[in-house]
């Protein structure tokens, strides 16, 4: 008799015990996130990118699905499994062991575990209610990583993930130089499985340290993301579609695309992107995800030799060498924005904020000290593309000093 009423009685307070860690889930599931994104930084990536929102999806099904599989004991778990083996598929395309994921579910069991024990410490709840809630949990997290081991285990034995390093030998070949023979690319390609061989093609340069989502890239994209200059050969022009692909895999990377070249010639395609890159990196450019290299064509030229443009601009300025620092500055200044934009004085003023005269006679001044240069078309050219590279050089300098600075060394 005292057994068949306390049996109901811990059934009640099994349910107001589920209840209560339900209201929990929102905070619970948000601790976890923030937790695994702080201890694992390959799970940390930006708001709305596809690994926050798989991270987001999954803790919030599995904790969910947990205080179901509680409530009923039989209720399917169908869904649950095909998670878990979802996200172990998902780290075998990634490269990964399941070394981080079994890292990130003890992080979400020791928060879980927690909040358990805070909450029935503040209601009260019987302690072997709160016995079977632990014990449950623990079987549901092997369960869960069981699940994920086999998604893992299918992934890795799946033709695509086998032929990765295949792909990877190709993207090499296409890329090497001196160029290796068409028919040789062409055999590698048809052994590597489905790849034919596309007419051009558009390269994307990756910094070696970014984040990246390679289950986000397509199907016939090559790729080699474990070196030390990373890169990725999407086949035939980036349309709409593969940008939005390239995003997807890409958004948190400081990355170039390319131009879309013919295929024989996508290794300049590649050394262009680098240089932009390098460009970004250096601060000459505004760094971030997918920089179009087609925006940069003209910078990347003008800093290509800079001891010629230091010669350049030497060779230019000879007649200025006898002024002071400060009015050759200042009369520098003046020349850089008539040449460049071929505006008028009242123009040039306000961009200089100066008076018109004053810009009136400064090219007076300079018209007595550079001659007849200013009024040829081809010195007016050479004039122009030196003072934008000279400009475009202090720049990197002064980029160069600002990041020696940080690093605690002495400038130059």
């Amino acid at each position: 008799m005292s057994q068949a009423l306390e049996l109901p009685e811990t059934n009640r307070s099994q349910g107001r015990f589920l209840d209560l860690l339900r209201s929990e889930l929102p905070d619970v599931a948000q601790e976890v996130v923030t937790e695994i994104k702080q201890t694992i930084p390959e799970y940390d990536r930006a708001p709305l990118s596809p690994y926050d929102q798989i991270l987001r999806l999954s803790v919030d099904l599995l904790l969910s699905g947990f205080l179901d599989k509680v409530a009923d004991p039989g209720a399917p778990t169908a869904q649950r499994d095909e998670t878990c083996r979802a996200l172990g598929h998902f780290e075998a395309v990634e490269g990964r062991s399941l070394d981080l994921l079994q890292a990130a579910t003890r992080i979400a069991f020791h928060i879980a575990w927690r909040r358990t024990v805070i909450v029935a410490e503040r209601e009260q709840i019987p302690t072997g209610v709160v016995s079977t809630i632990v014990d449950a949990m623990l079987v549901y997290l092997d369960e869960a990583v069981a699940q994920a081991r086999l998604g893992h285990q299918q992934a890795t034995g799946h033709a695509d993930i086998r032929r990765r390093e295949d792909r990877k030998k190709l993207l090499h070949l296409i890329l090497q130089q001196p160029a290796v023979v068409p028919e040789a690319i062409e055999e590698l390609a048809k052994s590597t499985g489905w790849w034919p061989l596309p007419d051009e093609a558009t390269l994307v340069a990756v910094h070696a340290d970014a984040p990246y989502t390679r289950a986000s890239l397509d199907a016939d994209v090559l790729a080699d993301l474990d070196s030390t200059e990373p890169c990725l050969l999407v086949p035939g022009p980036l349309t709409t579609a593969r940008h939005g692909m390239l995003h997807a895999a890409l958004c948190d990377a400081s990355s170039v695309i390319g131009l879309t070249l013919p295929l024989e010639r996508a290794t300049h395609s590649l050394r262009w992107a680098r240089r932009v890159l390098g460009l970004a990196e250096e601060g000459i450019i505004r760094d971030g995800s997918l920089i179009p290299c087609r925006d940069h064509l003209m910078t990347m030229w003008l800093l290509s030799d800079p001891p010629l443009i230091e010669e350049l601009t030497r060779r230019h300025l000879e007649p200025l060498r006898d002024v002071s620092d400060g009015q050759r500055r200042r009369l520098v200044e003046t020349l850089a924005e008539a040449v460049t934009t071929r505006a008028t004085a009242v123009d040039i003023g306000e961009r200089l904020k100066i008076h018109p005269q004053t810009v009136r006679y400064r090219l007076r001044q300079l018209e007595g000290y550079l001659g007849d240069s200013l009024d040829d078309a081809d010195a007016r050219f050479s004039l122009d593309a030196t003072l934008r590279a000279a400009s475009l050089h202090r720049r990197r300098r002064a980029t160069g000093r600002r990041a020696t600075g940080r690093r605690g060394g002495p400038g130059p």
